[in-house]
């Protein structure tokens, strides 16, 4: 599972010459902990230029999640997704979604190509991809689930089938055609606003604010 919490700290600043490399038999390696700022630092020099500017923050944040999780998960993103995405539901604006759904696709891609490389004692490569189709699907649940949830969050007392027959109605109302239809996300959430967690950096709750008002 995701570190819970850890989501939304300020960006890694760390450069590749600040890694401390090690030494043996096979060459160059580094710790297991830098892999991480490895990759993040391998998207800002190779894959970041072709995300949209307004979504690369918003991507290289879920990039940073979805690498510190591929360690203890042998690099199984049907692992790693689905769980990920679950523990970053209550704690980012809808509009989180369309930007990283957007730019799954080269994300993926930049993962299958550069974990491989990574100077790691032990290679890691990916394994068990997740489609765009999958992603969306995924999603389309989450945000039928968020949204039930805030409709009976003053009812507490509201009986679990009554929240799942509200869901799934939810979720035939906002997803068609295997599509997520933004504008009646738009429409359904905005009456709620987005709360950001106090407790969170600057940087963090500016971009949350601004992701928000999207």
């Amino acid at each position: 599972m995701p570190k819970q919490g850890h989501f939304a700290k300020s960006m890694r600043t760390k450069q590749l010459n600040d890694f401390k490399v090690k030494r043996n038999a096979t060459g160059a390696i580094i710790d297991d902990e830098q892999l991480t700022d490895f990759l993040v630092v391998r998207f800002a020099l190779t894959a970041k230029k072709r995300v949209q500017s307004r979504a690369q923050e918003t991507v290289q944040r879920f990039l940073i999640e979805i690498c510190d999780s591929l360690q203890e998960n042998d690099g199984d993103l049907q692992a790693i997704i689905p769980n990920l995405l679950a523990s970053l539901n209550a704690r980012v604006p809808w509009q989180f979604y369309p930007e990283i759904l957007g730019e799954w696709d080269l994300l993926q891609k930049f993962l299958q190509k550069e974990l491989p490389g990574v100077p790691l004692e032990k290679r890691l490569r990916i394994k068990h991809l997740v489609t765009i189709q999958e992603m969306e699907t995924l999603i389309a649940k989450l945000l039928a689930r968020k949204i039930t949830a805030i409709t009976f969050i003053n009812q507490p007392g509201v009986d679990q089938n009554k929240k799942d027959q509200m869901a799934t109605m939810m979720l035939t109302t906002i997803y068609h055609d295997q599509t997520i239809e933004w504008e009646k996300v738009r429409l359904l959430l905005a009456p709620f606003g987005f709360k950001i967690a106090p407790n969170l950096d600057e940087k963090t709750r500016d971009w949350l604010k601004q992701l928000a008002e999207k």
